[in-house]
């Protein structure tokens, strides 16, 4: 029967992909109308019966003159600007600086906008206008695929970023759902998907997937619809905001992020390798329990400025079987200590270039692991120098180059990626789509021109390349993790400094676990089921991810976040 797959947005085409490829049920996606006009896209698009949406960001147009807000006030004044000609009812403007988009409710005049909801601050700058779009025929085709019983897959943040929390949910999944019971009498259930990638910036990466459970509309919210349109689709679009978080590991920034899998991996016993749902369920009780935790510190600090009741924010997202009592000054100092130290030893490891896995096994390091790693090295690159230098390497490097350079136009364009590394994959993979075959015809050419062979020699010849670049590929990961494990082996042999901080690593690793258990131990009691229970029901606890007052928009997020991210790669996980 009908229903409707939605999945955050971290990778762009990619995401596509790996739903369709993981998925039992054909999936006809709604995909920009800007990616459908693309040509190689557009070709995939059509051949898996993708519905094409006209997005008004992609239309938008920088309009005259300057905008001036008031907070609290619902009129928009221009100075030298031409709101007559380029903005008409239904349309939004992005004022330069003001944290949402704000539609426009009347034009009143040339210089004079009335808005549908009120400035949050007071400020005068530059704007861009994003059209109304009739989206009519889209709808239409959206409906008549789910009349006939077809899955649709949404990305409801509306397009792709690389931030570590979902941006704010656009109303379309939640309009389509709704009017399908309204119009056509079918109950769509909403199925959330999260895709957890590591490295996915990179070929080599991987991801995690993970199918939630299906959101099945109430009726409350149905009937609610009839006499409140507003209401009834914020009041589904939190529901689907809390189910997609329930699928993924939300944490504010990737510093955090990288703490959970820290944390995580020292929790885990030695020798004991998780199943990838159960690491993720790990990854997800460390990622909500610090927030839980920030939230009662948070409630500690109220309570030193002499505030008696706790925020309205916080009593709504408390969770029953919880101790909300704030941080005792002892707990929150143990707290903060933990997360400077397991910070500093985070930044021991990648300064001697060594991963957490490999601390353990230091003090048995000799140099006959050197001289074998070594040799592995060798007869890695013995057997994938010459399949990489004549089909991976100028592949690589020609998809590498065009990639960067439209990540940084989807940069520059663009006011919520940090870096825009949710670009990049899906880059490299349309330009490695389009120069294996010139490749391979160059070879060709070059086999009937310059041999003097069989035609059944050539043909065979041109049809084992693909197997040669494989295994070359291969050959050529294996070479880098043993690269890896060489430098710090090499370094520990002939720096006698370096060695004595390797050295130090197994006992500060024991000390973080010692005190991550104790830690746990102690606050743990205090977070209901996330401590006590075997299988936790994550979208109760997903409500406080979603509280969207602009406070947590995009464009009022610190910039530091995103100087940082361009500085560096995305976090690694090793295990």
């Amino acid at each position: 029967g009908p229903v409707i797959i939605t999945g955050n947005h971290n990778n762009q085409f990619v995401d596509g992909l790996m739903l369709l490829t993981n998925c039992p049920r054909e999936i006809s996606f709604m995909i920009a109308q800007k990616s459908w006009d693309r040509p190689l896209v557009g070709f995939l698009a059509r051949a898996f019966h993708c519905i094409p949406v006209a997005r008004p960001q992609d239309m938008a147009y920088k309009g005259q003159g300057t905008i001036t807000l008031e907070e609290g006030s619902a009129k928009a004044r221009g100075v030298d600007t031409h709101f007559g000609t380029e903005v008409t009812a239904g349309s939004q403007v992005d004022v330069k600086g003001h944290p949402k988009l704000l539609k426009v409710k009347e034009v009143l005049s040339a210089t004079e906008l009335l808005l549908d909801s009120v400035a949050s601050s007071s400020l005068s700058g530059s704007f861009k206008v994003q059209p109304k779009v009739d989206q009519s025929a889209m709808y239409k085709q959206v409906y008549q695929s789910l009349c006939s019983g077809q899955c649709l897959g949404i990305f409801p943040e509306g397009g792709s970023h690389d931030r570590t929390d979902l941006l704010p949910l656009k109303a379309g999944v939640a309009v389509i759902a709704l009017e399908a019971h309204s119009l056509h009498h079918l109950n769509v259930p909403i199925v959330p998907v999260g895709l957890n990638y590591f490295r996915g910036h990179q070929f080599g990466g991987r991801v995690v997937m993970e199918f939630g459970a299906p959101i099945m509309i109430p009726e409350e919210i149905h009937a609610s619809y009839e006499t409140n349109r507003r209401e009834a689709t914020e009041e589904l679009l939190n529901l689907v905001a809390a189910a997609m978080r329930s699928v993924i590991i939300p944490t504010e920034d990737y510093k955090t992020l990288q703490q959970i899998f820290m944390v995580r991996r020292l929790w885990v016993k030695e020798g004991l390798k998780l199943s990838p749902s159960k690491a993720m369920d790990l990854n997800r009780r460390f990622a909500v329990g610090v927030h839980r935790i920030l939230r009662l510190a948070e409630r500690a600090q109220s309570a030193e400025n002499s505030v008696l009741t706790p925020t309205h924010e916080l009593e709504q997202t408390d969770q029953a079987g919880e101790n909300q009592e704030p941080l005792k000054e002892e707990e929150l100092r143990e707290f903060q200590e933990m997360r400077t130290e397991l910070e500093e030893y985070m930044q021991t490891l990648k300064k001697l270039g060594i991963r957490d896995h490999q601390v353990p096994q230091l003090v048995w390091w000799t140099v006959g692991d050197l001289i074998g790693r070594f040799l592995y090295l060798l007869v890695t690159l013995a057997l994938g120098v010459i399949p990489n230098v004549m089909f991976n390497l100028p592949i690589m490097i020609v998809s590498s180059r065009f990639a960067v350079k439209e990540q940084q136009k989807s940069l520059k364009s663009s006011s919520v990626k940090l870096a825009a590394y949710d670009v990049v994959m899906s880059y490299k993979v349309i330009y490695v789509l389009t120069c294996i075959p010139i490749l391979y015809v160059f070879y060709g050419f070059m086999l009937w021109c310059f041999t003097d062979w069989t035609h059944t020699s050539r043909v065979l010849s041109l049809l084992s390349l693909p197997m040669f670049a494989f295994f070359g590929m291969k050959a050529s990961e294996q070479g880098v993790r043993a690269y890896k494990d060489i430098m710090p082996l090499f370094r520990r042999l002939v720096n006698d400094e370096k060695r004595r901080e390797q050295d130090a690593l197994p006992a500060q690793r024991a000390r973080l676990q010692r005190q991550l258990h104790k830690l746990v131990n102690t606050l743990g009691p205090r977070l209901g089921d996330l401590y006590y229970d075997d299988k936790v029901e994550w979208t109760k606890h997903m409500t406080s991810f979603g509280k969207d007052d602009g406070s947590r928009s995009p464009k009022r997020e610190n910039q530091n976040q995103s100087r940082e991210l361009k500085a560096r790669n995305l976090p690694k996980e090793d295990s």
